[in-house]
Parts: C-alpha cells; structure tokens; sequence
C-alpha cells in the first residue's frame, strides 16, 4: 500500500469491528425488567440498532417518561459495563486488518456507545485502542449521522477523514453528509438491500477484506 498516513480511516464499533448485537439487546432487555418493562424478544430490540441508546428505548416505548428513560439507559449501560460485555465476540480478522492498516492510515472509531463500553468491548475481544489515533463515543461527539462528528475526528487526529466504515445505513448517511466515501459492510445489523438505499461508495463482507481492498486486490 502506498504511504497514506495523512489519510484518516474512520471505524463504526458495534457490529462493524466487534458482534456485540446480543450483548447490548441483553442488557436492554435486563434494564427494562429492572425498571417493570416488558422484556423484548432479542432480534426485535437488535433491529431497531443504529441510534443511541435513549432513541432506541423511546421507539421500543414510545410514552415512556423523560425520567424513566434516563433510569433504563443508565442501567442498562451499568449492566453492559458490568457483565453482558462478556456476551461479545470477535468478528474473524478483523484483528488482524486493523493491524495491518495502521501502518499505512490513521485510524479513528466513532460510536453510540459512550466511552467506557467502548473500553470494554475492545478489552473483550483484543483489538488494542493504540491502534486509533482517536476514539469517540456519545457525549464526545453528536449523534449520528451528524457531519461535525468528521470535523471533530479530523481536529483531534491532525488529519483528513478519507473513508468511513459501518454497518448502517446511520454510518453511510453520516459519511455521505460529511462528502467522505463509505465502505458498508455486511457483519452487522442492516443487509446489503438495507445498506443500499443509503448509497454507499462500496459494500464489502467484512473489515476483513479491506487491507486486499486498499491493496487493488478486491
């Protein structure tokens, strides 16, 4: 690969580098019992994945009070933190692609998961957070499919957000706001039909394939 390390590769975390589907559709469902709501069926709650935390369960529950959300939201993410965690896995390679094109890009990871389940789903499934130049996770960026969220990845890696890399159709509008070239990948939530009706530049299987990708292999 050619030397790009001015060039910024930008990461969806959740279902893009890690499957953490039925970890987080877990501790949702753990949060809403805690708090006397009804527990959903586990590939109902993961289909509505994309938004934050707070758009997912105000959709689930759409009369839900202010002050009840805030309670399922904040346990539901003491619940991830503490124990569904665990219920994440690795997607195969992508470890290994990641090392890989830090040596020639910098990376940067944006998520709707604030920062510190962001610390724990890397921890579980060995992906190094050396390998990115930034991290963000909400509260440290707008929702997305903000554009200021390239502007502030590219402020605080000194560099150009060339490519963005998601699993959403959230992900690919985002990139497309901010004019930067998308990658949609076929390892999360949304399918290939889905992942087509927002545009993406390119949709390949798995961040796996990108290092033969940006080698002229694919």
């Amino acid at each position: 690969m050619a030397d790009n390390f001015d060039k910024i590769i930008c990461f969806d975390l959740d279902g893009t580098l890690v499957n953490s589907q039925e970890a987080h559709a877990q501790s949702f469902n753990l949060a809403f019992q805690k708090n006397n709501l009804p527990i959903k069926p586990i590939d109902f709650i993961i289909a509505k994945f994309g938004p934050t935390a707070e758009v997912i369960v105000k959709e689930i529950f759409p009369s839900i009070s202010s002050r009840k959300l805030e309670a399922v939201v904040s346990d539901k993410r003491k619940i991830f933190n503490e124990s569904a965690y665990k219920l994440t896995k690795p997607i195969p390679g992508v470890v290994e692609a990641l090392e890989v094109l830090s040596k020639d890009f910098k990376l940067a990871l944006i998520s709707n998961s604030i920062h510190k389940e962001i610390s724990v789903i890397l921890k579980a499934v060995g992906i190094k957070q050396s390998l990115f130049s930034v991290i963000l996770g909400f509260g440290e960026i707008h929702a997305k499919p903000d554009p200021d969220i390239i502007e502030t990845v590219e402020e605080k890696s000194k560099g150009k957000v060339e490519w963005l890399v998601g699993d959403t159709t959230f992900d690919i509008e985002l990139g497309n706001k901010a004019e930067v070239r998308t990658i949609a990948v076929l390892t999360g939530v949304h399918d290939i039909k889905t992942l087509g009706t927002a545009k993406p530049t390119i949709t390949i299987e798995s961040v796996a394939l990108l290092p033969d990708y940006f080698s002229g292999e694919l």
